[in-house]
């Protein structure tokens, strides 16, 4: 299903060009003149109430009517469900629904807009689905073969199977990446493709509840006012990638079983091998975190940074000795998620912007990471030592070993966040600069639409 989507898609971008050159394509097809607001899309995986991609295409929306002037642009925001993302922006930016049959519903968008950026933060990687990537390959080619300027802003690279791989390559070759660290750049390179190394969108986020809100929330579940509070951000790291198959779907719909199920003929990866490994990570996690609030006494929090965070936050808490509260991203938006964070004294998370949106307060961090995301901000931030994985065989005993280091030195690591995220401001202002000078260049004087014929 995957490659017939890529074919799908191909032939999508290479219908592009001829058709938007057509006499009395001008309805369709709708191109920038002098003079009228720019039309800007914004393309990635909104609405699924994850924190981190909703913040990021929040603050990308904010950055772009500064930088252009409200009244020059008019910003769309492709999301997966209007009702969870309307509070996050200004009334007159639109909220444009699609669905994970999205192929022709991202070409109308595209072919109607003038500027595209993906804001999706794992743009170009096979670890959550080649649909995904997929998703952000075709608007970029369509919006290449039309001449209009497409950005790819604050974006992670990463291991792609083969195919996708040389897709991207191909498809993404008129898309300008703004990588989100010199890994992904590099990686980027490697592909061919052009871009400089930037940060993440979601440093600049600072519309997180008032502290006294949060404290409020947090003695609702059971916090005193007085015990620090330690938060913890799981995930399930085995359950990527989602694929597509018919045959799983057609067999639940026969036998009423779409356990597994993402969204129609999507499914999560699944098998006795998975559940096992899952299973080590939660109770490792459950193991480190009992034995260390045993000697420390703070107060837990647990946090769902994404809808589908929340078995492995109940099977934590579940396992957990002492009570704790819980946050998951389904009832509570990016704005308390945010608030709760920033009052953190510790945090262990396996999710890249629970890290990200607890360092404003200099948050002492420790991750468990299951890819390149955290890995790359801890060794930014020289965090190296406070880095496991979530597939460590001894992930019980070294989370205990690093949690210890981590509260012994852990001024010494506010310390490295606070001297760091300065500079993640400013490279990020940058971004916002070069976002306007691309796009605002590439609609006065666009390339010629090219047609992705797959040479």
């Amino acid at each position: 299903m995957d490659y017939l989507l890529c074919l799908l898609i191909y032939m999508l971008a290479a219908l592009t060009g001829p058709l938007s050159r057509l006499p009395g394509s001008r309805k369709a097809f709708d191109r920038w003149e002098e003079g009228k607001k720019i039309k800007l899309l914004l393309a990635g995986y909104n609405g699924a109430r994850n924190t981190g991609s909703d913040v990021r295409a929040a603050e990308i929306a904010r950055q772009a009517r500064e930088v252009f002037g409200q009244e020059n642009v008019q910003v769309t925001v492709m999301t997966m469900d209007v009702p969870s993302m309307e509070g996050y922006f200004d009334p007159d930016v639109v909220l444009l629904p699609f669905s994970s049959l999205f192929p022709l519903d991202l070409w109308r968008a595209c072919a109607c807009h003038h500027a595209a950026v993906l804001c999706e933060g794992s743009a170009l990687k096979s670890t959550f689905a080649n649909a995904l990537t997929l998703f952000l390959c075709e608007a970029a080619a369509v919006m290449g073969a039309q001449g209009k300027p497409c950005l790819a802003y604050g974006s992670e690279v990463g291991w792609m199977e083969p195919f996708l791989e040389k897709a991207a390559g191909r498809l993404c070759r008129d898309t300008w990446f703004i990588t989100r660290t010199e890994g992904s750049f590099a990686a980027l390179k490697k592909l061919g493709l052009k871009g400089h190394a930037g940060t993440d969108a979601a440093w600049s986020w600072d519309r997180e509840i008032p502290a006294e809100e949060a404290e409020g929330l947090l003695r609702s579940r059971g916090w005193d006012g007085k015990k620090p509070l330690l938060g913890i951000a799981v995930i399930d790291p085995f359950c990527w990638p989602v694929r597509s198959s018919l045959f799983r779907w057609i067999r639940g719909i026969l036998f009423g079983d779409l356990s597994g199920q993402y969204d129609k003929w999507y499914f999560f990866s699944d098998s006795g091998e998975r559940r096992a490994a899952y299973d080590r990570y939660i109770r490792g996690m459950a193991g480190a975190l009992n034995a260390f609030l045993q000697k420390h006494d703070f107060f837990p929090v647990l946090l769902g940074m994404e809808a589908l965070d929340r078995k492995a936050c109940h099977d934590l808490q579940a396992l957990l000795d002492p009570p704790s509260a819980l946050f998951l991203s389904q009832e509570n938006d990016a704005r308390v998620m945010t608030g709760i964070l920033r009052r953190l004294s510790f945090l262990v998370t396996s999710r890249y912007h629970a890290a990200v949106l607890s360092m404003e307060g200099a948050c002492p961090v420790c991750a468990v990471s299951m890819d390149e995301r955290l890995y790359g901000i801890m060794k930014e931030l020289s965090l190296e030592p406070y880095l496991l994985h979530t597939d460590d065989k001894d992930l019980e005993g070294n989370l205990q070993r690093v949690l210890e280091l981590a509260l012994e030195k852990r001024e010494e690591i506010s310390a490295r966040i606070r001297g760091r995220l300065p500079s993640y401001k400013r490279t990020l202002s940058e971004m916002g600069a070069f976002m306007k000078e691309y796009i605002v260049e590439g609609l006065k004087d666009p390339p010629p639409g090219r047609e992705a014929s797959g040479r």
